[in-house]
């Protein structure tokens, strides 16, 4: 993983005695080479890769158990709970003028490089519109699934997205299958058809059928699918396409897609007129109207600090990678779900949960091992180089 940084060479010139006794004195090239980036860049990237990923986990996390809260508590409007994951977009635009004011020009790393024109502004708005929807649609669906799932079980079927995500990278050549992602792979759908194949789920609320259980794992698999499908093409946009891969269009890519998924959610909202029963909803809430505005306030605010954050880890590592550290909430939120909503934790639950950890260990340890491998392919290529400038001299 991560690029080759190029050295720069200092060459100076030095006056070296001979023993030849015809020529006193010769001109002689030494080469150089400059000081060896030390490791503190190689920490701060991992750094700065760590934090993208706690926010993550703790902003998936908290979003979904107050979406959760809110269905629990009086709240039915799954327009509106898809609307919160993208109506907060605007919040994007402060750190976008903050680091494009003073960055840019900074490529983005671990990506291609073209040195061919960017596309055109008709093929960026169809780029922007394809994506907008994905995420609307992800985002509705994600929310009956919400509904109609306890917590626990919606976050474990929702770990199924690494599995299409590096399905969609192999078919986009973006990834190279090992055994180990082809294990992640394996043990992260056997977890999410153990639940499908859960009973208790049936007796986890006595207010959900099995026609409801079925409508919310096949809404929350879809999704699912869609998301993992949303980040391969991210990946891919940025390496093919977007050929410019600054920090400006990154935040473009994100800002834009927020768009015109909240339009389209909007559009659900209005056409399907939930939005004249939430006034009535906000004051028959359990918790109150101040309690039912905070819910959806932080709702939106975990949700943008997620995208941000997830997008982030795109750019520096894969979108596979930060597909895995969304797995990671697979067994955080079924832990908070038991403790604040008593869900039921049986059997075949905690051995789901123990195979997501288990689909992330593997590829977390295919992630470690491209990393030494990439290492040596640098220390090589600079002892070769090193060879070269000797001989050369």
């Amino acid at each position: 993983m991560g690029t080759v940084e190029e050295k720069e060479l200092d060459i100076i010139n030095v006056q070296e005695e001979t023993d030849d006794p015809k020529t006193k004195k010769m001109d002689a090239l030494i080469v150089i080479p400059a000081e060896t980036p030390n490791s503190v860049n190689k920490y701060t990237k991992w750094l700065e890769i760590g934090i993208y990923a706690l926010i993550v986990l703790v902003s998936q996390s908290v979003a979904t158990i107050l979406g959760k809260l809110y269905y629990n508590k009086g709240g039915k409007s799954t327009w509106l709970i898809s609307l919160t994951e993208t109506i907060a977009f605007p919040i994007l635009l402060i750190p976008m003028i903050f680091n494009c004011t003073n960055n840019n020009n900074n490529k983005i790393p671990n990506l291609e490089y073209h040195d061919s024109k960017s596309p055109s502004l008709m093929t960026k708005l169809f780029i922007y519109v394809f994506l907008g929807f994905l995420v609307g649609v992800g985002c509705g669906l994600f929310s009956i699934g919400l509904l109609h799932l306890p917590a626990s079980t919606f976050s474990l079927i929702s770990s199924s997205q690494l599995a299409f995500n590096v399905l969609f990278s192999l078919f986009m050549k973006l990834e190279k299958i090992t055994p180990l992602i082809a294990n992640s792979i394996a043990l992260v759908t056997i977890s999410s058809l153990l639940l499908a194949l859960d009973s208790s789920n049936k007796a986890s609320s006595s207010s959900l059928s099995n026609h409801h259980n079925a409508i919310g794992f096949i809404c929350t698999l879809i999704a699912s699918a869609l998301f993992g499908l949303l980040f391969s093409l991210t990946d891919l946009l940025f390496r093919k396409f977007l050929k410019k891969n600054t920090l400006r269009e990154f935040m473009d890519v994100i800002i834009c897609q927020s768009f015109f998924a909240t339009c389209i959610i909007l559009i659900g909202l209005f056409a399907s007129k939930e939005w004249r029963n939430l006034k009535t909803e906000m004051n028959n809430f359990e918790l109150g109207r101040l309690a039912y505005v905070m819910i959806l306030i932080w709702i939106s605010v975990c949700w943008q600090l997620y995208t941000y954050c997830l997008l982030g880890l795109i750019m520096k590592v894969s979108a596979v990678f930060a597909n895995v550290i969304t797995t990671l909430s697979a067994p955080l939120i079924p832990i908070m779900s038991v403790i604040i909503f008593n869900d039921k934790m049986s059997g075949v639950k905690a051995i789901s949960i123990a195979l997501a950890i288990w689909g992330f260990s593997s590829y977390a340890y295919q992630q470690y091992l491209d990393e030494l491998n990439h290492k040596g392919d640098c220390n090589g290529i600079e002892d070769e180089s090193t060879d070269r400038q000797t001989t050369s001299t």
